[in-house]
C-alpha cells in the first residue's frame, strides 16, 4: 500500500504556495514603480506624469535600486516555482530599472557638464540639514504686519561684501523665509551674506504689495549695509517660484523707475543682478496653463483678483515678461524640464526674449526636473542649483 503523505512531504507544496502568495504584492509594487518611471519618461501622461516627475525625477537612484531589487526577487520567485509571477515581477522591475537609469544618467551628465559637486549624500538624497539663521530682524511693519528678515552671515566678519536678498516661494499665498535655509548657509560659507525676507501673502490680492515689500526689504538692506557687512551696490535679488517672479519683477521695475517701496521713501538702486529658479515670469501664461489640478489658476486669482481678461493691467505689472527691454541687469534662470506648474517653455521663452533684447541671461533646464526639483539640499537637483547660483554670483558679484 502506498504510504500516506506526511507533514514533511507537504512542505514543498506549502512553500511554493506561500511564494506564489507573496509574489502578488511584489508584482503590484513593481507595476507602481514602472508606472512612476513611465510618468518621468513621458511627463505629458495625465496624473502619472506629474507623480513620476516628482518622485523619480527627485530620487532617480532610489528607483534604480528598487527596480534592481524587483529583478532579484523575480529570480527568487522563479526558483520557487512561480513562473508567471516572476515574469510579471521581473518585467515591471526591469522597466523601472532601465527607465530610472535613463533619468539618472541624464541628470548626472547634466550635473557634470554644469560643474555641480556631487557626493554620496546628493546621489542618495538625504534631505536638507538644519541651518538656522544667525539673527532675525523686523525690516518693516506694513499695515500692522511685521515683516522679518533672517540673516545668514559668513563665518568670518567682513565689510563691503556682495549679498543675496532671497525671496521665498509658495505661490504668493504661503511659504517661509526658511525654505532654502541650507542653501543660505552654503552661500554664507562661501562668503556671501544672505538675507531671506517675509512679504505680504494673498489673500487679499497682493499683486502690487508683494513687489513693494521686496523693494522695501532692499531699501532696508541698503540702509543697514554697514552693520550687515554688505556692499549696497552689489546686492543680487534671488528666489524660487513665486519668489523668483518677485525678485525679477522688482529688479526690472527698479531699473525702469516703476517701483514703489511699501515702507515709504525713495526706491533703492536696482540690484546688480537677479536670479529666478522656476520663476512665474508670465502670470497670464501660467493662468492659461492652469498647472496641476488647477492650482496655478487658483493662485493667480488669489494673488491678482481674477483672470487676465478681467485684470490685464495687474498681470502686466506683476509679470517680468512684460518688462523685458534692452539694458536690464544680468539674469539667471534655472528650471526643470518636466515642471508641471511653471512650464519649462514659459521660462525658456522668457530667456529667449531677454536674449533678443540683448540682455545677459544664463539659462539652465534640469533634465526630468519637476517644480522645486532642488527643494532637498542633498540631491542632484540641489547640487545643480547651487553650482549655477555660485557661478553666476562669481561672475556678476564676485568676492573681492
Amino acid at each position: 500500500m502506498p504510504a500516506e503523505p506526511g507533514p514533511l512531504s507537504a512542505r514543498p507544496d506549502s512553500a511554493a504556495q506561500l511564494a506564489k502568495a507573496a509574489v502578488l504584492p511584489l508584482i503590484a509594487c513593481a507595476l507602481v514603480l514602472a508606472l512612476l518611471v513611465l510618468g518621468a519618461l513621458v511627463p505629458a501622461v495625465p496624473v502619472v506624469g506629474a507623480l513620476g516627475s516628482r518622485y523619480v525625477g527627485q530620487w532617480a537612484l532610489r528607483f534604480v535600486l528598487l527596480g534592481l531589487l524587483c529583478c532579484l526577487l523575480a529570480v527568487l520567485a522563479r526558483r520557487c516555482g512561480s513562473r508567471r509571477g516572476a515574469t510579471a515581477l521581473g518585467g515591471g522591475g526591469a522597466f523601472a530599472l532601465l527607465g530610472s537609469l535613463v533619468v539618472l544618467g541624464a541628470q548626472l551628465s547634466f550635473a557634470h557638464d554644469r560643474g555641480a559637486d556631487l557626493g554620496p549624500a546628493e546621489l542618495i538624497g538625504t534631505g536638507t540639514p538644519a541651518a538656522p539663521p544667525d539673527r532675525t530682524e523686523v525690516y518693516a511693519e506694513v499695515g500692522g504686519t511685521p515683516l522679518r528678515a533672517s540673516i545668514w552671515a559668513p563665518p568670518t566678519p567682513g565689510t563691503d561684501r556682495p549679498a543675496v536678498l532671497w525671496v521665498h516661494g509658495g505661490g504668493f499665498i504661503t511659504g517661509s523665509r526658511y525654505e532654502q535655509r541650507a542653501l543660505y548657509r552654503n552661500l554664507a560659507d562661501h562668503g556671501y551674506p544672505v538675507i531671506s525676507i517675509d512679504y505680504r501673502l494673498a489673500p487679499p490680492v497682493r499683486w502690487r504689495d508683494a513687489t513693494s515689500d521686496v523693494v522695501c526689504a532692499l531699501n532696508w538692506v541698503t540702509g543697514h549695509a554697514g552693520e550687515l557687512g554688505v556692499d549696497p551696490s552689489r546686492v543680487v535679488l534671488a528666489g524660487g517660484s513665486a519668489g523668483g517672479s518677485l525678485s525679477i519683477n522688482a529688479g526690472y521695475a527698479l531699473a525702469d523707475h516703476d517701483a514703489v517701496s511699501s515702507c515709504g521713501g525713495a526706491p533703492p538702486a536696482p540690484p546688480i543682478a537677479v536670479a529666478g529658479f522656476y520663476p512665474a515670469v508670465d502670470l497670464a501664461g501660467a493662468y492659461d496653463d492652469n498647472g496641476v489640478a488647477g492650482y496655478a489658476r487658483r493662485v493667480a486669482i488669489s494673488y491678482l483678483g481674477g483672470s487676465p481678461e478681467r485684470y490685464p493691467q495687474r498681470y502686466e505689472y506683476a509679470s517680468a515678461l512684460d518688462r523685458v527691454r534692452p539694458g536690464l541687469m544680468p539674469t539667471l534662470l534655472v528650471t526643470g524640464c518636466s515642471d508641471h506648474l511653471i512650464f519649462e517653455d514659459r521660462v525658456h521663452g522668457f530667456a529667449e526674449r531677454l536674449r533678443a533684447a540683448g540682455d545677459q541671461v544664463v539659462y539652465a533646464a534640469f533634465p526630468f526636473g519637476e517644480h522645486a526639483f532642488d527643494a532637498d539640499f542633498h540631491s542632484i537637483g540641489g547640487a545643480v542649483s547651487r553650482a549655477e547660483l555660485l557661478r553666476f554670483l562669481d561672475e556678476h558679484a564676485p568676492l573681492r
